[in-house]
């Protein structure tokens, strides 16, 4: 172990447990080992909504290729040319090789402890859960928040973050629908007054063929901010059913036309709509859509005497794409719309 690590470190536990990761010796940074990498990546999942669905991938280079394979084109012919004769010219199917590129990035965090704290708050057997699950929560809520509105064209100004590189709603900007209350959408693709539900079949309607066959549908879900998961349920709720009464007293799993429609916390981020101008729906099959992380995620500790405390800089390489963007769907209302349909469908 790099001694320049363990002499930043006055506590006897927190040394023993930088001693079972590897040095950085570019940066002085201590690597997270095998195990320590699992456990904070399962806490930034159990942080998180979408992300523990989709696709992940331990990327062992800055820059991996993922790919999927897939026949689209029909493959049965006739098997005569003619009433005796065999059909012996067959059209070879196509294979689809559909590639995408996770690109890695770097992101950065500071996390600052004081020593009064360590000692009086943090159990001595309890220090690396603690430094590896409390940092993996919030790294894990910020990843899933880039992954899904980060934009490179951002001014960086106040959006560093955001900016850093590409997310999802990015990669799929080609197969948006709009209300029209959206601003610069031009004519609307769906109109709310004819509830949430219109929004969802404008969406499953941008969706191409070709994707709802093959059992590939069924695969397929709604990830919906609060407004919509809210409306959507008292509408549910309002009708004079078993199912309504079971949505009025209780949360049982919604869906629309057999797919799922789940409430992710993330688009309800404030600082994400802000940058995205919109509030978002999403229509995926999450087996298509991947985050990465770079293999090796380093915590290098400074200390501070002085103050009697220490900070740690977390560094993590991170990555999004999606192999078929058509197949990320975007349903857009504006800030006001999404505040008008939960009041429209109070019970």
């Amino acid at each position: 172990m790099n001694e320049a690590i363990l002499s930043q470190l006055v506590n006897e536990t927190e040394i023993e447990v930088f001693k079972t990761m590897r040095s950085d010796m570019s940066s002085a940074g201590a690597l997270l080992n095998d195990e320590q990498f699992g456990q904070f990546l399962r806490a930034a999942e159990t942080a998180t909504s979408i992300l523990p669905q989709v696709q992940f991938r331990r990327m062992n280079a800055m820059n991996q290729i993922v790919s999927a394979t897939g026949i689209s084109n029909r493959v049965l012919e006739n098997g005569y040319k003619s009433a005796n004769t065999t059909q012996d010219e067959l059209t070879a199917a196509t294979i689809d090789f559909e590639k995408a590129q996770l690109t890695s990035t770097k992101l950065k965090a500071l996390c600052s402890i004081l020593d009064d704290d360590k000692e009086d708050n943090i159990e001595r057997e309890q220090f690396e859960q603690t430094l590896l699950s409390m940092m993996g929560e919030a790294v894990g809520r910020d990843l899933e928040a880039v992954c899904v509105f980060g934009d490179t064209a951002y001014d960086s100004t106040g959006k560093k973050l955001f900016a850093s590189f590409n997310g999802w709603l990015k990669q799929g900007a080609s197969y948006q629908v709009h209300s029209d209350g959206t601003k610069g959408a031009g004519s609307a693709d769906f109109d709310l007054d004819d509830t949430v539900t219109a929004m969802f079949d404008a969406m499953m309607g941008k969706l191409p063929a070709v994707y709802r066959g093959a059992g590939l549908f069924n695969q397929f879900k709604f990830y919906v901010p609060y407004e919509v998961y809210d409306a959507y349920q008292n509408l549910v709720a309002s009708r004079t059913t078993t199912m309504g009464d079971a949505n009025l007293v209780g949360r049982p799993d919604l869906r629309y036309k057999n797919i799922p429609v789940e409430y992710a916390p993330v688009l309800d981020a404030p600082d994400g709509r802000t940058v995205f101008d919109k509030v978002p729906t999403i229509l995926c099959n999450p087996n298509f859509v991947y985050y990465g992380v770079y293999k090796e995620l380093s915590v290098e500790p400074e200390r501070k005497p002085a103050l009697e405390q220490t900070n740690y800089y977390y560094r993590i390489r991170c990555a999004a794409t999606m192999q078929f963007k058509n197949a990320f769907i975007t349903g857009t209302i504006s800030t006001s719309e999404a505040a008008a349909i939960q009041e429209d469908n109070k019970l």
